[in-house]
Order: structure tokens, then sequence, then C-alpha cells
């Protein structure tokens, strides 16, 4: 069928009408005239994806790289990286728009590395091979590279083989000294060549669950902070564009602030901040990641953070401090109602919201108006060429509650 669109959807497609019904097209930018193949249909909505574009937008260009087609993973590639931001930005925008929050300006902030800036990628493994699936298929995709990796990774990936792994999965994870640690799933065990960890700096690998090889975490220092990740706890993938976010969120704290760190993780937020408030007091699900937090506040010295294991919402009545001031960096999945509950029956000074995904965050920020202005939003570019869209909402108190 032949479509032309309109705008573009949360999830990076192009979206059009037939016959006033909402159809998103794969593939396909904003004021394109395109056809395209129906694979998914339901009562609301149609999915189709792009076969032929008639009439391209003017900013489309080729790819960069040679999966794109089918991987599914880079929304973007097909733009320069100028103009991925201005589309995400107004993604962002339309999005705030539609669910009338009162923000007058959303500013986006582009990662310093367009390319090579993930120091963790997820493969899967098929007769000897690594890849990636399909965009939301099981189709296996047989990969040499993936640009968006680090380069220690995408050195690693040359010498795989060395690993002797017929099927299953392969994390691997890379700190800024260059040392790689690698998780692995699979019926057989891997061969660890004497040559594979000479060449590259291996620190650890685990296999189904248990470390076979030296460490099973390794050693990350960013700014004055040193932190222990273990190798299933969670750490940010773009540590430039982190680290940015880590700076400009600093000057909403001071010496006299308590702050609670919901979803803490390794304590990365945490750490830093305990340099510049009174206390502050981590909650994580992950059992491991807060015992690298406890860790990780001995190994540097802090006494002013306490770091607590369970969920949030499970939590956050137990905790007897109180807080000031809040900062949250919840899953996708955004807060459990009752975390929301508790902002809004207690009056914190400020709140940052950090989220992964803009639309339970705008969900959630409708929520905490009732209480709260939204002082600022910035999105920050963690996953250039991707579809997704990092953003910092500051959250005040308002003045007449």
């Amino acid at each position: 069928m032949k479509f032309k669109t309109q705008k573009l959807d949360y999830d990076g497609r192009g979206l059009s009408y037939d016959n006033k019904k909402v159809v998103f097209i794969r593939g396909a930018l904003q004021e394109e005239e395109v056809e395209a193949k129906l694979i998914h249909s339901s009562k609301h909505f149609d999915e189709y994806q792009l076969t032929n574009i008639i009439q391209p937008n003017p900013k489309r260009r080729a790819s960069f790289c040679p999966y794109s087609a089918s991987c599914g993973g880079c929304t973007f590639d097909i733009v320069s990286y100028e103009d991925s931001l201005n589309f995400k930005k107004e993604i962002l925008q339309d999005l705030v728009s539609q669910n009338k929050l009162d923000i007058k300006d959303i500013s986006i902030v582009p990662s310093p590395k367009e390319l090579g800036y993930r120091n963790k990628v997820s493969l899967k493994i098929e007769q000897g091979q690594v890849g990636y699936y399909e965009e939301k298929t099981h189709t296996f995709l047989p990969i040499q590279n993936c640009l968006l990796a680090r380069k220690e990774i995408q050195e690693f990936l040359k010498d795989f083989s060395m690993l002797h792994i017929e099927n299953g999965s392969i994390t691997i994870r890379v700190n800024t000294n260059g040392e790689l640690l690698l998780l692995i799933e699979s019926p057989t065990e891997p061969k660890i060549e004497e040559k594979l960890v000479e060449t590259h700096k291996i620190t650890g690998i685990i296999y189904n669950g248990k470390c076979v090889y030296n460490s099973p975490y390794f050693f990350e220092r960013l700014g004055h902070i040193l932190y222990k990740v273990d190798g299933t706890s969670f750490f940010q993938v773009n540590t430039d564009i982190s680290e940015k976010i880590k700076t400009d969120i600093t000057s909403y704290f001071n010496k006299n602030d308590i702050v609670y760190d919901f979803y803490c993780g390794v304590g990365y937020f945490s750490l830093h901040l305990a340099h510049k408030t009174k206390q502050v007091i981590g909650i994580e699900a992950n059992q491991k990641a807060i015992l690298n937090a406890i860790y990780n506040a001995s190994l540097n010295q802090i006494e002013n953070t306490s770091f607590h294991a369970g969920k949030v919402e499970d939590l956050i009545d137990k905790i007897p401090v109180k807080a000031n001031k809040a900062i949250v960096d919840p899953p996708r999945s955004g807060l459990h109602r009752k975390v929301r509950d508790v902002f809004l029956s207690r009056d914190f000074d400020t709140i940052i919201y950090i989220s992964c995904n803009p639309k339970t965050l705008v969900r959630d920020l409708k929520e905490l108006t009732k209480k709260y202005k939204i002082e600022k939003l910035t999105a920050y570019d963690m996953f250039p060429y991707t579809k997704h869209i990092e953003c910092v909402a500051v959250l005040q108190l308002k003045q007449d509650m």
C-alpha cells in the first residue's frame, strides 16, 4: 500500500492513516511518500514495514551500517546526527504537548561520541557466530561488528571464535581502561585460548553464572569516584553522556540536603552526591548492585551514605531518615504508583527524575505536577542513532502548596 507520512511516533516510525485508522511504518521518516507491507494489525492501529520510497524526506541519507535494514537497532542512521537530534526533540515535544504538560522549552544535549559509545553489548550466538535478532523477531542476524560499541568490544568480536562457543548468548562489558568482562550463557563451556586473554584485557569470564576466569567484576574510575561493577549490575551504558548528566544535576544539591537515591544501582549518583550533601540513602532491587554500592562507599572512604536492597515501593515507607530531595532513575516501566503517592504526600524541595522512557516519564509527571512544578526538562542523547531518548526532569515543590 501507498502512504504519505505526517510525523514520527514515539518509536521513531512514520505515522500515517488508512481510512482514519492509525498506521505506523517502520523505516519511514516523516513527510515521505512510501510503499509498505502490513506486518501487524490490531483494532486501534496497523503496523507496516517500508518496502519502497516514492518521495523521500530530503534529510534521508544512506546508512553507515550494513545490517541496518534488518537489525532495527539504529532507527536514525538514515539521517545526519544533527537531524537525528532534531527528530528526537520533536518526538519528545509532541509527547509533552499531547499530555498537556506545562514545559516551555526542551533542550537536547548531544553525545560526545556519535559512534563507539556503548560500553556494553548483548549478542546471540548461533553456529559459532555472534549477532542480533532481527527487530521484533527471533530471526538470527549474524554480524561482524557493531559500530555503536566501544572500540575494545569491536576488536574483541574479531577474535570471538577463540572462545569456541557454538550456541547461546554473550554480554560484553568494557570500562574506560579498556578492560573487558564477559558474561556467557551456553550449553557448552568456553575454551579460553591464551592468545585471547593476551590480546585483549579480559578481567573476567562468567559462564552460566559462575566465574571461570579471573574475576566476576571490574573497576571503573569516573571523575574522583572508583566504582566496583559486578557483571550483572546495571551501570550507565554511555559513560560520557552519563557524566554530563551527573555534572548538570549537581547544582541542585547542597551541604544541608538529605537525599533519597531510588533505583541507585552500584551508587553511580549516590557516591557523587555524597560529597555535596549531608546524607544520601540509596535503594536498589538488585542485591549484587547494593553490595557493590556498599563496597564502593567504603572504597572511596565515603561515610555519609547508606544502601538498602529491595523494591523502592516496599522500602520507601520504612526509611527512618526523612529526605528533603530525591533522585530517581527507574526502569522503563517508570515509577510505581506507591512511589508517586509518597512524593505527593510529602514535601520534597526537589525531585530529579532521570528516565530512559519518555512515555512513562510524562505519565508520572502528569501525576507529580499536582504538587510539583517542572522546572526543566532536558533530553540527553544517551544512545545516538537509536530511537531511545534519555531525559532528566527537574521538579520543584510548588510554593503555594
